[in-house]
């Protein structure tokens, strides 16, 4: 009977240890590995602020060596020529070349300028002046230039215009110009070169001229048409 007692007890013993290694918690494995995972988080963090640390110096060395040209580079800086700045202002403010045709019209505009500051000079002679000037314009200027002239010259220097109207090889709207700007002087002007117009029985303006004349000029005077 005793050893039945004593078979029970020990069975109750080793029920109650199993049962207690069954409901022991687990805190001492969860310490244990706390540790070490904290102490692995710490390695993360210094291993991530060296990387920072170490990063700046890196890119500091990268522009370094970025701002280092190479040996070519820096021979084809050595060779281009140094600018002047005095040179540049210059050129910047040197006017551009004018063509020959602004070249001409600024002649004719000069020189119709000067006959009419020039009154005491024979128009003959300046008729010829007139003339050559008139002949280097562009076909596309002349009839400004000769507007420009009509619209300037006293009753006075119109004659230095007739070497252009005498010549009845410019284009016709050029001589118009001058025949109609001619009616508008005084008779002492206009009909004395009207009858030296109509003496010419190709010239553009004759017809004009000849017209004018027949009625304006009596009839004692009216010289026989050849």
């Amino acid at each position: 009977m005793n050893r039945y007692k004593v078979l029970i007890a020990g069975l109750l013993a080793l029920a109650g240890v199993l049962l207690y290694l069954a409901l022991r918690p687990s805190t001492p494995v969860a310490s244990e590995k706390g540790p070490a995972l904290a102490s692995e988080g710490k390695r993360h963090a210094a291993a991530a602020k060296t990387a920072a640390k170490a990063e700046p110096t890196k890119n500091t060395a990268q522009a370094k060596a970025s701002r280092k040209t190479s040996p070519m580079t820096q021979s084809a800086e050595a060779e281009r020529p140094a600018v002047n700045p005095g040179e540049t202002q210059q050129a910047a403010a040197a006017p551009e070349a004018k063509t020959p045709r602004e070249k001409a019209v600024d002649a004719w505009e000069s020189l119709v300028d000067q006959v009419i500051e020039q009154k005491d000079l024979p128009a003959a002679d300046q008729a010829k002046r007139v003339k050559e000037a008139f002949d280097k314009l562009d076909k596309a200027d002349q009839m400004d230039g000769i507007h420009r002239s009509l619209n300037l010259f006293p009753d006075e220097q119109f004659p230095a215009l007739y070497a252009i109207l005498y010549d009845k090889t410019e284009n016709a709207e050029v001589l118009d110009a001058i025949f109609s700007d001619a009616l508008n002087r005084p008779e002492e002007i206009k009909n004395p070169l009207m009858k030296d117009l109509r003496k010419d029985r190709e010239h553009p303006m004759y017809f004009e001229s000849a017209r004018i004349l027949d009625v304006v000029e009596p009839e004692e005077e009216k010289a026989p048409q050849p």
